[in-house]
């Protein structure tokens, strides 16, 4: 059994050491990855369900039965491998939670567009557009395809790394406040806080996931999904503002060493403009990123052929986003990601030692 002393350094390097972890090797892609297992239960748990009559009851209890199976299923996971090797069962949740942030998937999939854009390779850039952004890509210019990456990076920011630390440091919290009441044995609690930590990740990326799935606003998924589409709006509320805010401190610190940074645009276009999104949360974090580089978000897209039109995001004379503008998106991701790590990680070791 690792000393208490180790617990608690281990407590805070988890966070950081995920978020380095996904972020040099983000790119990788195989089929065992926790989200793609937890795709296939869902998609599982889909087949059985969506068979009912009453739409819109049977997505409730798509949700509710596919989080809980998911959740028990790691939980399990969980006290077998401690069973065997607390050293193993804090190498199995630092996976887990790695395997949950996007910062260098997200790196990698923009650099690719760019560079391809770069080089004038523009059926390339539409054909790898999807692994970011869902929309129809095969008709889109370089200026679309540039707001379509800029679009995606600046909204994973949110439910890619600020969502995902918010709630494993609430779950982390939850975790020492149950420890203390239970009189578990000190070097226990930092298993414990780790444990409901990283399952409070589990229950947010599930319900993430299953918005990707099945939260469509299209004839298959309108009343199915809806559940899915308002519990991710929910669960996103809260963190995508504070990711907003810690975005604008990454722009404030970007703005020191490089002048295409625009501190004041960015609050005033958040302001304006935090609300002209189709969803509750995305304009939160597409504002801030269009006033940082006084460009132009929003407007028309197009799902499987369908007209899809959105309020534009930025001022009249903000121009057209282009390649530039996502290798400065970047920058801004991953100045907050690492902020989100610090500032998470810091808030949890504060309550953790003056409990």
């Amino acid at each position: 059994m690792p000393s208490l002393l180790f617990n608690y350094i281990y407590l805070a390097l988890f966070f950081p050491l995920a978020f380095i972890i996904e972020f040099y090797s983000g790119f990788l892609k195989y089929k065992l990855h926790p989200l793609n297992i937890m795709g296939r239960i869902a998609l599982n748990i889909e087949k059985r369900l969506y068979t009912f009559s009453d739409k819109i009851i049977s997505g409730i209890f798509f949700n509710v039965i596919t989080i809980l199976v998911i959740s028990a299923l790691f939980s399990a996971a969980c006290f077998a491998i401690f069973y065997i090797s607390p050293p193993l069962f804090y190498i199995f949740s630092l996976y887990i939670l790695a395997s949950f942030l996007s910062a260098g998937g997200l790196r990698h999939e923009a650099l690719k567009i760019y560079k391809m854009l770069k080089t004038g390779d523009i059926n390339g850039a539409r054909e790898n557009l999807p692994s970011l952004a869902g929309r129809d890509s095969k008709n889109l210019n370089p200026p679309e395809i540039s707001r379509a990456v800029v679009e995606s990076v600046s909204e994973n920011t949110g439910d890619g790394i600020g969502s995902v630390a918010f709630y494993f440091t609430l779950g982390g919290i939850a975790g020492l406040m149950i420890s203390k009441h239970c009189l578990i044995a000190e070097f226990l609690q930092v298993y414990f806080i780790i444990f409901l930590g990283v399952l409070s990740a589990v229950i947010y990326k599930t319900a993430n996931l299953l918005d990707s799935i099945v939260g469509y606003k299209n004839k298959k998924y309108e009343k199915f999904g809806k559940f899915s589409a308002r519990l991710d709006d929910a669960l996103n509320f809260v963190p995508f503002r504070i990711t907003a805010l810690f975005m604008m401190l990454s722009i404030f610190i970007l703005s020191i060493a490089l002048n295409n940074y625009k501190n004041k645009s960015a609050l005033l276009s958040f302001i304006k403009f935090r609300k002209n999104h189709p969803s509750p949360n995305g304009g939160q974090l597409e504002s801030v990123t269009a006033g940082a580089l006084n460009i132009k978000l929003g407007g028309v897209n197009y799902y499987s052929g369908v007209e899809s039109r959105r309020p534009v995001i930025g001022f009249e004379n903000y121009n057209q986003p282009d390649a530039e503008s996502i290798i400065e998106t970047i920058r801004i991701m991953e100045v907050s990601s690492i902020i989100i790590a610090l500032v998470y990680t810091a808030a949890l070791l504060m309550i953790v030692f003056h409990t």
